[in-house]
């Protein structure tokens, strides 16, 4: 196991440590945990957006393809093509919302 020694500002540190005390109690390790599940969740997202493209299509040709829309935006700019009547796809699909709690059937 590594130990990594970051510096956060005060405020930040004491809602960790709340967040640690309320989930986990006076466990020791409850803000390693607190702070390992927010690094890989992070993580996790900066590796999916780094394999997502968008692509934009006009009459099934493909015209740019940018690893962000902002940055596909830019291309097309640059392309000089106006992007309404443009379909624009993305390589990897949206997640749908995660939905909790209890259903009842009447």
């Amino acid at each position: 196991m590594g130990t990594i020694t970051v510096s956060i500002d005060d405020e930040l540190a004491e809602r960790l440590r709340k967040a640690a005390e309320r989930f986990y109690g006076s466990r020791r390790g409850g803000m390693s945990k607190i702070v390992e599940n927010a690094l890989r969740s992070y993580l996790a997202k900066l590796e999916e957006e780094r394999e997502t493209k968008y692509i934009a299509l006009k009459e099934g040709k493909i015209l740019a393809e940018a690893p962000t829309l902002s940055e596909l935006a830019e291309k097309l700019k640059e392309l000089g093509v106006e992007p309404r009547g443009l379909r624009i796809l993305r390589s990897s699909g949206i997640k749908g919302s995660v939905r909790g709690g209890y259903r009842l059937s009447v």
